[in-house]
């Protein structure tokens, strides 16, 4: 079970430092102002912190693996800086290879190190083939090639058209309103999408991320993708969920059509907001359950979304409960 990590005010400024000496690329260049708001961002959303960033120095990676010893807190701080490099939209070589001197002192070098490197190079296509490999076994639980198979006969089966499956969803209409449930079942009428065993169907495999849009507050716009793929970002201990964040970053703030599927959901640049994306995070941080792994829907598909909210210490959203579309 992952915990939320306490930062004091001495790890805290390691942190900003850290992101100062990658931003600013050794100290030889200004930061970009996307690059200081992502910085401002982490300092209240994640460390909690109070720290003056106007004179905020950076430091080198040998200086900062003595003085920071916990491997989680190394952990969380990697997968920040690693962000860094796609924020500015440049992916500056310069910029990584500091992210890269940080990850050996740190003796940290998680999948995103590689994937990165693969931006870098622009190799999409691979980088595209690996992360689809792993995200059937950690977004999906398709974890061995049987699983595998049944999956994809699933996904087909209900794509065409499963009228045992597609009716017990349209019951969820009669489910009290205010409910996961009908909640659900509006959100996709809404969205004018077929409901998992009607024609054209995604399937049930999504419904899981679908339930994170809603008791996260996220809507199914460019903006809500972003930030509830930075929700499921905090939701994962074992750094897959930084995976499906760079995913969402590459196509809606890179512009790179990584996995976009044609005009559908075509692919656009610059909407990583990071105070709204590092609010997500928190949120996601903040949940004591990961709701792609572990949440069954039917057993709490009857309960109310702000009872839900307060059963996984998701915070409260502005928002109505069932956003338009």
């Amino acid at each position: 079970m992952k915990h939320q990590l306490s930062w004091s005010e001495g790890d805290a400024n390691l942190f900003l430092q850290a992101m100062q000496e990658v931003g600013s690329m050794g100290g030889v260049a200004e930061l970009e102002p996307i690059t200081l708001e992502m910085i401002e961002s982490i300092q209240n959303f994640v460390l909690k912190s109070s720290i003056d960033l106007n004179h905020l120095d950076g430091i080198k990676p040998a200086a900062l693996s003595e003085k920071m010893a916990d491997k989680s807190k190394r952990e969380q701080l990697l997968q920040i800086l690693i962000l860094l490099p796609y924020v500015d939209m440049k992916v500056d070589p310069r910029m990584v290879a500091i992210v890269d001197d940080f990850a050996e002192h740190l003796e940290i070098h998680p999948q995103t190190i590689k994937d990165l490197h693969r931006v870098r190079d622009n190799h999409l296509k691979r980088l595209l083939i690996d992360y689809g490999r792993r995200s059937l076994g950690e977004f999906l639980g398709l974890d061995s090639a049987s699983k595998v198979i049944k999956g994809v006969i699933t996904m087909f089966h209900q794509a065409i058209g499963d009228r045992a499956v597609s009716e017990r969803y349209q019951q969820l209409e009669t489910y009290p309103e205010g409910s996961l449930g009908h909640t659900v079942f509006h959100w996709y009428r809404d969205r004018n999408w077929a409901l998992p065993g009607e024609k054209k169907s995604t399937s049930e495999f999504l419904l899981n991320h679908d339930c994170c849009h809603i008791l996260g507050g996220f809507n199914t716009d460019v903006q809500g993708e972003m930030n509830v793929a930075a929700f499921q970002a905090g939701l994962f201990d074992d750094g897959f969920g930084f995976e499906s964040l760079l995913e969402v970053i590459l196509d809606f703030h890179l512009g790179k059509a990584f996995s976009t599927v044609g005009d559908i959901i075509p692919p656009s640049r610059g909407a990583f907001h990071p105070n709204d994306a590092m609010e997500g995070y928190e949120k996601g941080l903040a949940c004591n359950t990961n709701l792609i792994r572990d949440f069954n829907f039917w057993s709490e598909a009857d309960q109310s979304v702000s009872k839900l909210r307060e059963k996984f210490n998701i915070p409260a959203s502005s928002g109505p409960l069932l956003i338009q579309p």
